[in-house]
């Protein structure tokens, strides 16, 4: 008896036990990014439902009517870009023959008025090509001022126009509220907590129900202080469900707390006062399920029993 005692006790310390443990896995709150009315409903609570699944849908027309409106704005601009481009055109066609102009007079009015200090011509011609040139002066000057507002109403060139970035990235926004109508499964799982009817009035980012994914499962294990010192990552570990207690899962230990659940709660102990009891305390240590069965269904926080082999 004290062999077999002995060997049950050594057997125990290398594959230390918990039934503090518990099924996990991720769980995803489901929200919508806008505000509106439910229209279609395409899943139940409990379902299974598959990564892309439509789940429900929010009524989409005032969407719809930005979308359109937003469009037309977008088409509105580059007519209005297009006519600012013209005018830019032809504001540098009229610099062009302002020019044109001005040359002309600088050549003509030194003759002229040669042709007046030689009596050849009469003071008023000479007072007229005075006057056409300081006139060509003038346009020149007013056309290059046109010139410069045109351009300025006009922007940058092309796509890179200010107005035109503000309007598509406009209809960018709605065309993206238009596809959040749309609220599609984000991962292969179970739908938990699900009361939608049609016209309800959902809000934006409001938790709605929750998805429970189904790829990945673990169990969250609270093994006591005295148990950890052999426990590694890597470990294989040996898990039975409460819920089936006649099938053994596989698992492997991925990963041990750093800290007890005490030293993370709300009002952690104060041992440093001297006022304290001595409680043997428990980390958890994560055991991921490998290969979980069909057969054997799993649900988060189902209790279970751990054992984990450390001799390897």
């Amino acid at each position: 008896m004290i062999i077999v005692g002995v060997a049950y006790w050594h057997y125990l310390k290398l594959h230390p036990t918990t039934d503090d443990a518990y099924v996990n896995a991720n769980v995803v709150a489901i929200a919508a990014q806008i505000r509106g009315p439910i229209d279609e409903i395409y899943t139940q609570n409990y379902a299974q439902v598959k990564q892309g699944e439509l789940l429900f849908t929010i009524d989409p027309r005032p969407f719809q009517i930005a979308v359109q409106k937003a469009a037309a704005n977008l088409a509105n601009i580059h007519q209005a870009i297009a006519t600012d481009a013209a005018a830019v055109n032809a504001a540098r066609a009229k610099v062009k023959q302002r020019r044109a102009e001005l040359t002309l007079a600088e050549k003509n009015t030194p003759r002229v008025l040669t042709l007046v200090k030689k009596q050849a011509a009469s003071k008023a011609d000479g007072d007229k090509a005075q006057r056409n040139l300081d006139v060509a002066r003038a346009n020149l000057k007013s056309a290059q001022s046109e010139l410069k507002e045109a351009i300025a109403t006009l922007g940058a060139p092309g796509e890179n126009n200010a107005q035109i970035r503000v309007a598509k990235a406009t209809l960018a926004r709605d065309k993206l509220n238009l596809s959040y109508t749309h609220i599609y499964a984000p991962a292969d799982g179970y739908i938990t907590n699900f009361e939608l009817r049609r016209g309800t009035m959902v809000t934006a980012e409001q938790p709605l129900f929750s998805l429970v994914e189904s790829k990945e499962w673990w169990i969250d294990t609270n093994f006591k202080e005295t148990k950890l010192a052999r426990i590694r990552p890597g470990q294989s570990a040996t898990i039975t469900i409460d819920s089936y207690p006649n099938h053994k899962f596989k698992g492997i230990v991925e990963s041990i707390n750093s800290g007890s659940g005490a030293a993370f709660s709300i009002m952690p102990p104060e041992n440093a006062t001297g006022n304290w009891v001595k409680v043997t305390q428990r980390f958890t240590v994560k055991v991921k399920i490998l290969r979980p069965n069909l057969k054997y269904p799993l649900r988060v926080g189902a209790s279970s029993t751990v054992t984990i082999d450390t001799t390897k």
